[in-house]
């Protein structure tokens, strides 16, 4: 989907249905720095939803420590994300998410996640004149 991924070869999927747990789902997600986003599979179509980071560098160059796997299974909209989901995949009738990631920051690549995501998301700002639809800002 976006081309400035493509040169991290640590990354992966997996999809979120009803009735899921998202910790089970994530289990194979490393605690490593990272970007991610979600397709919403609805109806026959996939629209790209959200974009996000895992990984905020300290200025000792030290990683906080919620990296991929903890990021996907925190908080969004305020809420947890396992609930957030669920409610989304009921009001927007959604068949499923698929959940993609990808290690910005490792023996590879020492690229800062808030980095990647500025890129990803500016992307999509010049393909769409807007952010995705679940991002609330940037």
């Amino acid at each position: 989907m976006f081309d400035e991924l493509e040169k991290y070869k640590e990354n992966g999927h997996f999809f979120f249905q009803k009735g899921d747990n998202l910790k089970n789902v994530s289990k194979n997600v490393p605690d490593k720095p990272g970007v991610y986003y979600f397709l919403r599979l609805r109806k026959g179509k996939i629209d790209l939803v959200y974009i996000g980071k895992s990984g905020t560098m300290m200025q000792n160059g030290l990683f906080r420590n919620q990296l991929l796997k903890n990021r996907l299974n925190n908080k969004q909209g305020g809420m947890k994300r396992q609930f957030f989901l669920d409610l989304k995949l009921a009001d927007e009738e959604i068949d499923a998410v698929d959940i993609y990631w990808f290690v910005t920051h490792n023996e590879q690549h020492h690229d800062l996640p808030a980095f990647v995501e500025g890129i990803l998301l500016q992307r999509y700002f010049e393909m769409y004149g807007e952010l995705p639809e679940w991002n609330s800002g940037f």
